[in-house]
């Protein structure tokens, strides 16, 4: 992969491991209902999920608005999209496409609400990106941003330093890393009104998140494999990632693990006129 677009395609290609660890961390548990609440879905409205992965959060809507509604999940990657279609099979109010160019397969206007969890952080032109989901959301829909913002990051026993240290070398990864922080903007600048932003933050104590904290070392591969064709120090070294992953994973069974990444909700609506 070309180190310069791994936000994106590290998200096209997926190796069989990282769609193990995804199926995992994906899958729809009902205290995720929070994130959602500011959404106000309802039965019968039409929804978006934009970048809907294995489509555990798509089905999970299609129960909230009933066969009166229809969910549509989108997403770049063919084995998501494959996957989420055999897992809706039956159910005819719910449907996944497959996107390659950045155009959502839907009519203007042809939706209620547009969803979008943890994808604005990788797309690779984000103005672009709300422009298409303004497009497809109906006069006075309302859109609904759940994303990260790594500079918030907390995992125990490392401590900030190395937080910083270990993310930042998994940069790569990310087109923006801070977008949760940038979204209320964003959204207002891209012609959203009544914008609402809240933070909701989960402490995980059980290694729950080991899944994400691998993930970034499998990032850092990347970037380390990059700085080797260029004869430039990586960020961190292998041997340091694989030392802080290993803390971790021993903190998990000493029952002293932390992980905290707070989720920015922002909220808005698109202007009935």
């Amino acid at each position: 992969m070309d180190i310069d677009t791994y936000y994106t395609d590290h998200w096209k290609h997926i190796e069989e491991e990282r769609i193990a660890r995804y199926e995992r961390m994906f899958e729809w548990r009902d205290g995720q209902a929070a994130l959602l609440a500011p959404a106000a879905i309802g039965p019968g409205h039409r929804v978006l999920d934009f970048g809907s992965g294995p489509g555990f959060m798509a089905l999970a809507i299609a129960d909230m608005v009933g066969e009166s509604g229809h969910v549509h999940g989108v997403d770049i990657n063919a084995r998501f999209v494959a996957d989420a279609t055999q897992r809706a099979a039956g159910r005819g109010h719910v449907s996944f496409h497959h996107v390659a160019d950045g155009r959502i397969p839907l009519p203007d206007g042809a939706v209620d609400r547009v969803l979008c969890k943890n994808v604005l952080e990788y797309v690779p032109d984000v103005g672009a990106t709300l422009a298409e989901l303004r497009r497809v959301l109906a006069p006075g829909g309302r859109i609904h941003v759940m994303d990260s913002d790594w500079g918030f990051v907390v995992v125990e026993p490392w401590g900030k330093a190395d937080v910083d240290r270990y993310f930042a070398a998994a940069s790569v990864a990310f087109r923006e890393p801070h977008i949760g922080r940038k979204a209320q903007g964003l959204l207002r600048r891209h012609g959203f009104a009544d914008i609402e932003v809240r933070i909701q933050a989960f402490a995980d104590t059980a290694g729950r998140s080991l899944p994400v904290i691998r993930n970034m070392r499998s990032y850092i591969d990347a970037a380390i494999e990059a700085a080797g064709r260029t004869g430039a120090a990586p960020a961190l070294s292998a041997e340091e990632a694989d030392a802080l992953l290993a803390d971790a994973e021993r903190a998990v069974d000493a029952g002293t693990f932390l992980f905290a990444l707070p989720q920015f909700l922002v909220s808005g609506n698109k202007p009935s006129g």
